[in-house]
């Protein structure tokens, strides 16, 4: 129970993102400690994004043809309890997100983003697993 303790500052931000992400609506949404804790690596989507303002924002530019997404992807499902309370992982569609690729100058799949309260890009890099992303969040 201590761990989902832990995560009841986020539950906010969680029903937040979870509503965003599913575009539902709900007048008492709730959430269990598996969403909050899932609430750290969503689809990316302009809402969902908005929401987590305040928070570190990653943007990772994945696409579903790249065998070093699949594996960055697969690193961070499985180590989604090692993402810090502050921290929101977004998953961009390479492919689909075209303005936002061009708001941040990647060029290429398997880029992430770190972004302040207002979208500035604090730092870019390509390639890496969770430790890299929670890494290039620390000050």
């Amino acid at each position: 129970m201590t761990h989902i303790t832990a995560l009841k500052p986020v539950s906010a931000l969680a029903a937040a993102l979870l509503l965003a992400t599913a575009g539902a609506t709900a007048t008492t949404p709730t959430t269990s400690a598996m969403d909050a804790r899932m609430v750290h690596y969503a689809p990316y989507t302009k809402a969902a994004y908005d929401a987590a303002k305040g928070m570190k924002r990653v943007l990772f530019f994945h696409a579903t043809w790249c065998p070093n997404c699949k594996a960055a992807n697969a690193d961070i499902v499985k180590n989604l309890g090692n993402i810090p309370a502050d921290v929101v992982i977004f998953k961009a569609d390479y492919d689909k997100e075209v303005a936002l690729k061009k708001q941040y100058g990647i060029t290429s799949q398997h880029s992430f983003v770190l972004v302040d309260d207002s979208g500035k890009a604090l730092k870019k890099w390509a390639g890496g697993k969770l430790s890299t992303i929670i890494s290039k969040t620390k000050d």
